[in-house]
Parts: structure tokens; C-alpha cells; sequence
């Protein structure tokens, strides 16, 4: 008969098994649950964005991820299943133009890899380990801030990675940081850190602070993304119920703008003022 401590062991490793075969069937089909549960349990993943109507992405479903090499690597993610035709904002997000496309996250939303159209099964584990690895995404941009801290590509890298992740406060702190950066490398970077630094106090409903940053932006960068600056500060003074000032901003993004949809959110936004 075998030792107590051996039965054990062995049922432990059963049991491990199990878990990790069961764990990589279930597929989430709601965005937050998958996410909420990717921070909680500090997993990375993988979304599968798919449609009714394509073949390739029944084929991956029925052919490709019950393969035992890859449901091994699946069974490391956090799994989402969506149908990309509910999800436009999602699409937006990721820049999501076709079906398949798999979507390799970290933890905390940020994209890492990314696959469009069908790939073969070699594909998706050699996706899957390289995503895997990148799963701490945050420690690896924390650790090379450090080694070079007065980098404005890495201060405005962390800002877009804290955005993603809708950590607000701590976005603004870094696109601030490389905006005020004297590092001369790359200097096209303050123009991106204080148009994110606008939208990071749009988002926090800081609307003075978004009010005065799109105002900066605005008088140093002219050039740049005025109608969308306009269009946020615009909405700052709507907030604050400064219903003039809004109008002003807001009648000069509609000129600036020569998208339909565009053009119908920001006349929706004057029409309510």
C-alpha cells in the first residue's frame, strides 16, 4: 500500500490537472466580468472577437483551441469571447477591422499582441507564450522608467499604459512628467503628453484642469489636434455650465470636422447647451 504523503501527492497532481482543464473552458462573455477577474486573480487575456457569420472563427472554435497543445496555454489566460458586432467601442479600442482577430491582454486591459485573421494552431501557442510573457507589462515599463527616468517616451509610454487601465490619476501624473521632461530625444512627445494630460482630467471630471490644459495645448501646439481640443475643452465649459464659452469651442470643432458621425456628436452636444 502506498504512503499516506504519496496518495497525496498524487491526488494533488490529479487534481492540478483537472483544475487546469476546467479552467480553460470557461469562456467569459461579459467584458468587465473577464476583466474584473484578470485583476483579481493578476492573469493576463485573451480574447477571442468573432461573428456569426465567418467560417474561420467556427473553425478556430471547433478546430484549433481544443487542441491540447494550446488549451495547455489558454488555460494561463483570462477568456473572453465576443462577438465583435455588439462590442463597436471594444473594436474601436483595439482597432479591430476583421474577423478573427485574437486579442492578447495583460492584466490590466493593456494590448500586447495581437492576431487578425486565421492563424494555424503553431500561431496561436507561439502568441500565447510570447503574451504570456509580457503579462507583467507594468513592472517591465516601471523597471525601464527607472534605468532612465527623464525619458519622455517611457514617461508617455506608463501614461498610456495607467490610461488604459483607466487609472486616471496616475496617467495624468506621468503624461505631466514627460511633458515637463527637458529630454531633448524626442521632442515631438509633449505634444501627445499634454493632449493626454487634457483627456486624463476630462476623464477624472476635472473639468477647470481639463479646461486650462486644452488651453495650453491649443496656444503651443495650433497645428495640432485643435478640433479635438476644442471638442474637450468645449465639453469642460458645457460641465461647468459656461454655456458661451462652450459654444464658441464647440461651433469651431463642427467646422473643423468633415465626419458625419462627428459632425452629428458634436451638433447633439450644442443642441443641448
Amino acid at each position: 500500500m502506498l504512503p499516506f504523503s504519496k496518495i497525496r501527492s498524487i491526488l494533488l497532481l490529479i487534481f492540478l490537472v483537472l483544475a487546469s482543464e476546467i479552467h480553460s473552458e470557461v469562456w467569459e462573455t461579459s467584458v468587465e466580468t473577464a476583466f474584473n477577474k484578470a485583476k483579481k486573480e493578476g492573469r493576463p487575456i485573451f480574447i477571442d472577437v468573432y461573428a456569426d457569420w465567418c467560417g474561420y472563427c467556427k473553425t478556430l472554435k471547433k478546430e484549433i483551441y481544443p487542441k491540447k497543445e494550446v488549451k495547455q496555454e489558454l488555460s494561463k489566460f483570462v477568456l473572453l469571447s465576443l462577438d465583435g458586432d455588439r462590442f463597436p467601442n471594444l473594436k474601436k479600442r483595439y482597432d479591430v477591422t476583421g474577423y478573427p482577430t485574437l486579442l492578447f491582454l495583460d492584466k490590466n486591459g493593456s494590448l500586447t499582441e495581437k492576431i487578425a485573421g486565421m492563424p494555424d494552431h503553431k500561431m496561436v501557442i507561439k502568441t500565447l507564450r510570447s503574451a504570456y510573457s509580457k503579462r507583467d507589462k507594468e513592472v517591465s515599463l516601471l523597471a525601464d522608467l527607472e534605468k532612465d527616468p527623464e525619458n519622455n517616451l517611457l514617461l508617455l509610454k506608463v501614461g498610456e499604459y495607467y490610461f488604459e487601465a483607466k487609472e486616471y490619476k496616475k496617467a495624468a501624473d506621468y503624461f505631466y512628467r514627460s511633458f515637463a521632461s527637458e529630454d531633448p530625444r524626442m521632442p515631438e512627445n509633449k505634444h501627445k503628453a499634454l493632449f493626454n494630460l487634457g483627456l486624463s482630467f476630462s476623464e477624472l471630471k476635472n473639468w477647470e484642469k481639463t479646461i486650462k490644459t486644452f488651453s495650453l495645448y491649443l496656444d503651443k501646439f495650433p497645428t495640432g489636434h485643435s478640433k479635438a481640443a476644442l471638442y474637450y475643452r468645449g465639453g469642460a465649459y458645457s460641465s461647468l455650465g459656461q454655456k458661451a464659452e462652450a459654444r464658441e469651442d464647440l461651433k469651431k470643432a463642427l467646422e473643423l470636422s468633415s465626419d458625419p458621425e462627428e459632425k452629428k456628436e458634436i451638433q447633439d452636444l450644442l443642441n443641448r447647451l
